[in-house]
């Protein structure tokens, strides 16, 4: 195996590991099944793609938001049992002294 073919090995990997592959056959795979072919091809490939880049962004942003929110959930996971346990000593305390007057 030349240099050249390793070198071709390499990027083709790299092009399968970051999504680029799968996202260009989509895209193929969509003109192709096209019932009215786009009379500008390269516009239709520029604006899927462009919409794969944004959902890709918009899953980030997403999965940002969501990683976010399941942190404010356990903080306030937290401070619920936290006030649930000083509600029921409260509860005790107060239950206490009643009993203690009704002997």
């Amino acid at each position: 195996m030349s240099v050249m073919d390793s070198e071709r090995e390499k990027f083709r990997t790299y092009m399968e590991k970051t999504g680029v592959m799968s996202a260009l056959t989509q895209v193929f795979v969509d003109l192709y099944e096209e019932p009215d072919r786009p009379q500008d091809a390269l516009n239709y490939i520029t604006t899927a793609l462009g919409a794969v880049v944004v959902e890709k962004y918009q899953m980030e942003m997403l999965e940002e938001k969501v990683k976010e929110m399941q942190e404010t959930i356990e903080k306030l996971e937290k401070e619920n049992a936290s006030l649930k346990e000083k509600v029921a000593q409260a509860e005790s305390q107060e239950a206490s002294p009643a009993a203690e007057q009704s002997e």
